[in-house]
């Protein structure tokens, strides 16, 4: 599929740029808040979704060995850009592992 101008493609792309160069420049706070939280587990769990404004980008962040007893740590990245390919609603993201992420 060509890389049209606008396409859907270059949305995502340019998202997710915005994302890993957001994401690396709060890391080290991030960090921090998650070691004080959970301590240095090996493996958590984080999902992302658009926030109740379209330019706010959710990261929320739990040990699934402490789903219920635990709460999760959640984030917002501000100033996404209005065209975030993320679920609106929070069930609807999908799981992904951090995996030896301190």
């Amino acid at each position: 599929m060509p890389n049209t101008p606008g396409s859907e493609k270059e949305k995502v792309e340019a998202f997710l740029n915005w994302l890993f160069d957001k994401l690396q420049k709060v890391w080290d706070t991030v960090s921090s808040a998650l070691k004080t939280t959970f301590g240095y587990i090996k493996r958590l769990y984080v999902i992302f979704y658009q926030g109740l404004i379209s330019v706010e980008t959710v990261m929320e962040i739990w040990d699934p060995n402490h789903v219920y007893d635990q709460a999760s740590q959640v984030f917002k990245l501000r100033h996404a850009p209005q065209s975030s390919p993320l679920p609106t609603y929070r069930g609807e993201a999908q799981v992904l592992i951090l995996e030896d992420w301190y």
